[in-house]
C-alpha cells in the first residue's frame, strides 16, 4: 500500500494514498466563525466549498507552521450517512510517499479515545510513523456543521 507521509511538529504521520484526491499548495482560506479552532477555513475547489482542518491544531493544539512544504491534502471523506465529500487537511513536510504492508503497522498500545483518527504505528529507519484515519477525523456534530448543503464529491470532479 502507498502512504503519503507528513509531519505535525516533529512527529511523522501517514495517510493511505487511496484516500487522497490531491495534494495542493497552502492557499488563503476563508475563516468560518462558530466552528472548532482546528477548522482553518474553507475554499473553492472546482465549484465546491471545501472545509479545511489544520491537523496541527487538531492533534497537537498548535497550528502547522507555514513552510514551503506545508500543504493541503484533499481527502475523500465519507460522512456518517455514507455521502462522500472533499475534506482538506493542512499538514507540514508533505513531501514523501512510502510503500508499506498493512502488517508493518501495529497497535500503538495506548488508547487514543479523544483522538480516534490516530491509528496504528509503523517503525522504520526514520523512527515511528502513525496512520491518520480520515473517516474518524470529525465528530458527527462537526461533520454536520461543515457539510450542510455541500454536493457529494463526485460533483467536484
Amino acid at each position: 500500500m502507498l502512504f503519503i507521509l507528513f509531519k505535525l511538529g516533529k512527529e511523522r504521520y501517514a495517510l493511505e494514498a487511496a484516500h487522497v484526491l490531491e495534494v495542493i499548495p497552502r492557499l488563503p482560506l476563508r475563516p468560518q466563525p462558530g466552528t472548532p479552532d482546528y477548522v482553518a477555513g474553507i475554499f473553492n475547489y472546482h465549484g465546491v466549498v471545501v472545509p479545511v482542518l489544520n491537523l496541527g491544531t487538531l492533534t497537537l493544539g498548535a497550528p502547522c507552521l507555514e513552510r514551503l512544504s506545508t500543504r493541503i491534502i484533499l481527502v475523500d471523506y465519507t460522512l456518517e450517512n455514507g455521502a462522500r465529500k472533499v475534506l482538506g487537511l493542512i499538514a507540514e513536510a508533505v513531501t514523501d510517499a512510502v510503500k508499506k504492508k498493512p502488517s508493518d503497522f501495529v497497535a500503538a498500545g495506548v488508547e487514543t479515545g479523544q483522538s480516534p483518527y490516530l491509528g496504528k504505528i509503523a517503525i522504520d529507519e526514520g523512527g515511528m510513523v502513525q496512520c491518520v484515519l480520515p473517516k474518524h477525523l470529525l465528530p458527527v456534530e462537526v461533520e454536520r456543521l461543515l457539510f450542510a448543503g455541500n454536493p457529494p464529491v463526485e460533483s467536484a470532479k
